[in-house]
């Protein structure tokens, strides 16, 4: 055999042989990729939604116990010590001045009607279709009920946040609860999800509503009242209690990222898809 400077036999089986991909092999594998995208696709793209509602939530806490301090310097008492001397009406008209910019507000409350006489409530904004719902026990889930912070107006701050008071406490005791939705008007608009129950303590923080403090009021006999008994919390953050009060309390479990009743499972990936 004759050899060229080292190389390879002139008569070897690698002489002219190509390394390289069939047309065919590469259709194959780019339809293999396009099959696994398809599939996980839609679980990263709801893994990417929950993050951002899961960042918006820290966010909202957060600003709410900034604009609380801030109430407290610039008016040398607490929002619950001035709620309980005055009134929540008055309390929010005070307490929005704490932030940079109001896009809007509505004056629905909990007595307010509808041009036909049905009682709208206190919905922060209207349905899909452009309108304001009565009430009804079947969209008790979602917004189209009226927020359980229906004493007050409510106003958007400078991102759309809508914000509303409840009951007024009493002297010396937490309150009144405050009600935001994390993300705007943009949806689903529901509770344990993207609105969410906190309350103001006389201490001048924000807590998570049914979440154990000292001046926590209650009612009495451990009948249900405005300010939930701490031993209910689980009660009224299930996502499979259909009522109209189902995840109000869910702001603390969702803080830690903890499931309501499963300590084996996490708050945001979870409990809010119902597992």
């Amino acid at each position: 055999m004759n050899y060229r400077g080292g190389g390879a036999p002139e008569n070897s089986s690698l002489r002219g042989k190509e390394t390289g991909f069939t047309l065919a092999e590469v259709l194959i594998t780019i339809g293999i990729i396009g099959i696994v995208a398809a599939m996980t696709f839609p679980q990263l793209m709801k893994h990417y939604q929950i993050v951002i509602l899961q960042t918006e939530f820290k966010k909202a806490y957060a600003d709410l116990n900034t604009a609380s301090k801030m109430f407290q310097v610039h008016n040398g008492t607490t929002v619950s010590d001035y709620a309980s001397n005055s009134d929540s009406q008055a309390t929010l008209n005070l307490f929005k001045k704490e932030f940079n910019a109001i896009l809007k507000k509505n004056t629905n409350v909990n007595s307010t009607v509808d041009e036909d006489g049905n009682n709208v409530g206190a919905r922060p904004y209207k349905g899909k279709d452009g309108k304001w719902h009565g009430w009804s026990v079947l969209s008790s889930k979602n917004l189209d009920c009226q927020s359980i912070c229906d004493v007050t107006s409510t106003f958007f701050d400078g991102i759309g946040r809508p914000i509303s008071f409840d009951d007024a406490p009493k002297s010396g005791k937490n309150g009144p609860k405050v009600c935001i939705d994390i993300n705007g008007e943009k949806g689903p608009n529901i509770y344990g999800v993207d609105y969410f129950v906190f309350i103001f303590t006389t201490d001048g923080y924000v807590i998570p509503w049914g979440q154990q403090h000292k001046d926590n009021q209650y009612g009495e006999n451990g009948v249900y009242t405005n300010f939930i008994p701490n031993e209910n919390t689980e009660k009224y953050c299930d996502n499979k209690w259909y009522s109209p009060y189902s995840g109000i309390s869910c702001s603390m479990y969702a803080i830690s990222n903890t499931h309501p009743t499963d300590k084996h499972k996490d708050y945001w990936h979870d409990f809010i898809n119902g597992r």
